[in-house]
């Protein structure tokens, strides 16, 4: 994995799901947005190797973190998710797009209210996530997939590591 370049399209996605431009496309008064990290979770879990899978994943929810109003809880669930989801890379069959949607939608459900659960006992609070905000969040995330999933495909070759053995630069002549 060539890390800069995840970094900076971590970044980006964050800096969307942190400002107002996911405003503009949002309904509910704001409050029903997609989740970009979440699918980039979901693609990268199932896409990389499994031990890098889980240190993305991790930074992924670390990164909605940073984004959202609570510490910590994001960065948990998304992990042990992440981890879970590249543990299954050979039994999810993700090479069509219905079960791609059908894949980031389960995780948006359980993650969501999970992320949730957590970050209410974190600040114990009484504050409840309405079902319909919840189930808003995760089909809206799902909708994306179509669009967001092929552009992660064409990205995917620039974000693997090298291959040993191969030279990207100038092959020199015979001295």
């Amino acid at each position: 994995m060539r890390w800069i370049l995840f970094i900076l399209l971590t970044m980006a996605a964050s800096v969307l799901e942190a400002g107002n431009l996911l405003n503009l496309i949002a309904f509910g008064y704001g409050q029903v947005r997609p989740s970009i990290l979440l699918v980039l979770l979901v693609f990268f879990a199932l896409r990389t190797e499994p031990m890098e899978a889980v240190g993305i994943s991790f930074l992924l929810g670390f990164a909605a973190d940073l984004a959202g109003p609570v510490m910590g809880p994001n960065t948990v669930c998304w992990g042990v998710a992440g981890s879970l989801l590249a543990q299954m890379q050979g039994l999810l069959n993700v090479r069509h797009s219905v079960y791609q949607i059908a894949v980031v939608l389960a995780a948006a459900l359980v993650l969501m209210g999970a992320s949730h659960g957590l970050a209410v006992l974190k600040t114990e609070q009484t504050g409840t996530l309405p079902l319909r905000i919840l189930l808003g969040r995760a089909f809206y995330t799902a909708a994306i997939v179509p669009f967001l999933w092929p552009l992660l495909e064409r990205l995917r070759p620039l974000l693997k590591k090298p291959q040993p053995g191969r030279s990207s630069g100038i092959r020199l002549g015979h001295v």
